[in-house]
């Protein structure tokens, strides 16, 4: 049975020997692996109360004696350089404590460090020096090993020294690296300058952190500092666009004589520095044109816009959008070309009320007056004066050779009369009113515009029914030719 006493006995009796069995197993292990100090000589108290200015280092243990100071010390070393507030990046430390400082990196400020640390952490000799023996057993053999303490001195004035040196090199080093991205500047590249001026602060602007400067050094990071934030706002904001060429003559169905220009560039004090490859953008804001645009600035930082013909005789407005980088965050990148008309023009109308001919031309008068307000030139020297209704209908050729050198760019011959008038009762009377315009191209020896307008209006007599008339047919055949011109 399980739960009687001989049962009992024995399931205690095999525990006991299991018991037994581990125990002798781990003094076995303690025998076969056993670690002993042999050295008589007790620890100096410097390595365990390090005096300021002293780092003491430890190395692992090792059957070589040699071995063991190198590895103790690289240890000393590495505080060290753990201490001096970041400077080394912690990849490159064991590096330069084990190959002496010959470190391969692409980074210009990093290889730099590392060289001044180098020079002032690889020549540390230790002041004191202690080597333990240690006995270690595996199984039924033994060896001696090694442990060393070494107290290198690394003092404060030292330490100023060193601090002094990697400031005056990385400042250096600064200096060169932001000359190097203000030339890039000035060829136009302006976005790799700025990234690479950020390089130069992200390696400057964390050594103004560190403990232990001087309040000359700190000056000297400081300044270095502002200069370059400075440049960092000053190149975005004196970025200027200018435009040139809006004061050609603009003449009706004619291209203008030279390109828009819009210039791009940056201002270093009085000098002018292009922006190239920025794209361009040209957009008609008011007025008919063809235009032929380029699309990005050049190696001078241009871009032009060429108006092959100006299709309205009014003001045309053509803006320019430059569209720069974002991080640049420049807002003032529009500029708009403004080409006011010089267009010189000849007005002729035959106007007849009730078939008998007036002698101040509503219509032309009308039309003069809206013609001088948006900017044309009347001319004086009207050959026109004789006209016929049947000239009105003549070619352009025949016109253009009828005008000779007058110089008008633009004449518009028109005819209006009024008729059929109609009583409805005494005192109202209605009267209808027919009205022509034609608009010549002089220069082309075009037709530009041929515009016909009928409608009726009423008054106390067929005469003031007939004026009115040919009143409200004139303003409606101003309006529509004004519409037509781009005016």
């Amino acid at each position: 049975m399980k739960n009687s006493p001989d049962f009992q006995t024995q399931k205690f009796r095999t525990h006991f020997f299991q018991i037994v069995l581990v125990f002798s197993i781990l003094i076995l292990s303690v025998q076969l692996f056993a670690q002993k100090r042999i050295t008589k000589e007790p620890r100096p108290i410097w390595v365990d109360k390090i005096i300021p200015g002293m780092y003491v280092g430890i190395s692992h243990r090792f059957t070589n004696e040699t071995d063991a100071r190198s590895d103790a010390l690289a240890d000393a070393k590495r505080q060290i350089i753990e201490t001096l507030g970041g400077i080394i990046e912690s990849e490159f430390i064991d590096q330069i404590v084990e190959q002496s400082g010959e470190v391969n990196t692409d980074d210009a400020f990093t290889s730099s460090r590392i060289k001044v640390v180098s020079r002032n952490i690889i020549s540390v000799t230790p002041d004191e020096v202690f080597v333990e023996e240690w006995k270690t057993k595996e199984g039924f053999k033994s060896r001696i090993e090694y442990q060393v303490f070494v107290a290198v001195p690394f003092s404060e004035e030292r330490h100023r020294q060193f601090m002094t040196e990697i400031v005056n090199e990385t400042v250096t080093l600064g200096e060169s690296r932001f000359n190097e991205c203000m030339d890039l500047a000035r060829k136009g590249q302006i976005m790799l300058a700025l990234d690479q001026i950020k390089t130069v602060q992200s390696n400057v602007l964390p050594m103004t952190r560190f403990t232990g400067l001087s309040p000359q050094e700190m000056s000297l990071l400081n300044g270095f500092k502002e200069k370059m934030s400075a440049i960092m706002q000053q190149i975005p904001a004196s970025i200027r666009i200018e435009g040139n060429g809006a004061d050609q003559p603009a003449k009706l169905g004619l291209p203008l004589p030279e390109p828009l220009v819009l210039s791009v560039y940056w201002l270093d004090g009085d000098q002018r520095f292009p922006l190239p490859d920025l794209n361009v953008d040209f957009e008609l804001l008011r007025g008919k044109a063809v235009l032929d645009l380029q699309q990005k600035t050049d190696p001078t930082g241009i871009a032009k816009c060429n108006v092959k013909k100006l299709a309205s005789a009014g003001n045309v407005d053509i803006r320019a959008t430059v569209h720069f980088p974002e991080e640049l965050n420049i807002r003032k990148n529009q500029y708009t070309f403004s080409l006011l008309p010089d267009n010189r023009i000849m007005v002729k109308i035959i106007e007849k009320n009730l078939d008998q001919p007036v002698e101040i031309s509503y219509l032309e008068n009308a039309l003069l007056e809206k013609m001088a307000a948006v900017g044309f030139t009347v001319q004086e020297n009207n050959p026109f004066d004789q006209l016929s209704e049947t000239d009105i209908s003549a070619k352009p050729e025949i016109i253009a050779e009828m005008l000779g050198s007058s110089g008008a760019d633009l004449v518009v011959l028109g005819t209006i009369s009024s008729g059929q008038t109609n009583k409805i009762q005494d005192g109202f009377y209605f009267a209808r009113a027919r009205g022509t315009l034609k608009v010549y191209n002089i220069q082309q020896k075009t037709i530009v515009g041929n515009y016909l307008v009928e409608d009726k209006n009423a008054g106390n007599s067929e005469e003031t029914a007939g004026v009115r008339a040919i009143q409200k047919v004139s303003d409606k055949l101003i309006e529509q030719a004004m519409i037509e011109l781009g005016l």
